[in-house]
């Protein structure tokens, strides 16, 4: 799909005002600690992380997506007549990808049609085959984008001083797959996304983190498997249906789709993030939680889905309202602590 002449000019602007907002981080919360690394603009459109990027010497949003394992191109979504193009011969292999610096050579399947998502045209996506071998961190409200190298990184008490809580994604989100289990999988197929411990009523899983999972139609919403749907009910948590807003969501596989039933948790109930001591460091009320019920014949393509132990994946409204520190080598996320930016802790009825 090309892009029309005056649309690229706006996207010019977006550009124009994410580096203003990277640039003004002392004019909203407090500033994010200089350990962080090295930065680079962050656009944020339809709740998602967007970064410049530049492939064959074409320029293109690519969505920072936690979510996704595996990074994709839509070359048609990138900026200007010419679009970058594979080496000969080599379908899905392009020369020169630059995102904080050369790459080089890199894989780069084929994403989809068309790129336009939001008010951003998605040129590609950024997965944790690219993400895990740094830490990054996503300054949502100040449009900035950090990277760190290990071991030239923030210390716990800088990031603690600074106002960030830590979760664990410890065998769920590493460096590398030798570090990688997924114990409520149930399945030798281990995804290197981030996952950490929640806890509702007296359930516990596990809930992946998806910045790449727009939930802006419904803000704090959280898909669940079919495991906790079945322990919430039989811990006595009063679910609410939400018969109006249940999809039918398509799957890998052609002519398959997904039921996906909506509840919303009752009042005086909230989703917790369970941190390293084991207490609950931030809880979310008003959740809305999507079962996901994959049928026998697309459960080849994998996900929570697909595990026997509960488990769930969080909407991007979740982390979308302040910062958000992913970082491999430790298998730790941070946010900011509520009392840092209160964007990011929302007691709703």
């Amino acid at each position: 799909m090309k892009i029309k002449r005056t649309f690229r000019r706006f996207l010019a602007g977006v550009l124009a005002l994410g580096a203003l907002a990277g640039a003004s981080a002392t004019n909203g919360s407090e500033p994010l600690p200089a350990c962080l690394g090295e930065v680079q603009p962050l656009v944020v459109s339809s709740q998602m992380p967007y970064a410049l990027v530049t492939v064959a010497g074409r320029q293109g949003y690519f969505v920072l997506d936690f979510g996704a394992t595996f990074s994709t191109i839509v070359p048609d979504a990138f900026f200007g007549p010419l679009k970058p193009r594979p080496q000969p011969g080599l379908a899905d292999t392009y020369d020169d990808f630059t995102f904080f610096g050369s790459w080089g050579r890199v894989r780069l399947p084929a994403g989809g049609a068309t790129g336009l998502l939001g008010s951003v045209p998605q040129a590609g996506i950024i997965g944790t085959d690219f993400l895990a071998s740094h830490i990054y961190t996503l300054d949502y409200p100040e449009g900035r984008l950090h990277r760190a190298q290990r071991g030239r990184f923030c210390t716990d008490e800088a990031l603690t001083a600074a106002g960030f809580s830590a979760l664990s994604t410890r065998d769920y989100y590493a460096d590398g797959a030798g570090r990688l289990s997924c114990p409520r999988a149930g399945s030798p197929t281990c995804p290197n996304v981030p996952a950490v411990p929640i806890r509702i009523g007296p359930v516990e899983a596990v809930a992946q983190l998806d910045t790449g999972y727009d939930d802006g139609s419904q803000p704090l919403s959280v898909n669940i498997n079919v495991a906790l749907f079945d322990a919430l009910r039989l811990a006595g948590v009063r679910l609410q249906p939400r018969p109006e807003i249940a999809l039918q969501l398509t799957t890998c596989q052609p002519g398959v789709s997904e039921p996906v039933d909506a509840w919303r948790l009752p009042p005086g109930t909230a989703l917790g993030f369970v941190g390293p001591s084991g207490r609950v460091v931030r809880s979310e009320a008003g959740v809305t939680l999507f079962v996901k019920r994959t049928p026998p014949a697309a459960r080849v393509c994998g996900g929570i889905g697909t595990w026997p132990q509960p488990a769930a994946q969080l909407g991007a409204s979740f982390f979308a309202g302040g910062a958000l520190i992913v970082d491999p080598f430790s298998a730790r996320v941070w946010f900011r602590d509520p009392a840092a930016s209160p964007l990011l802790s929302r007691e709703r009825p």
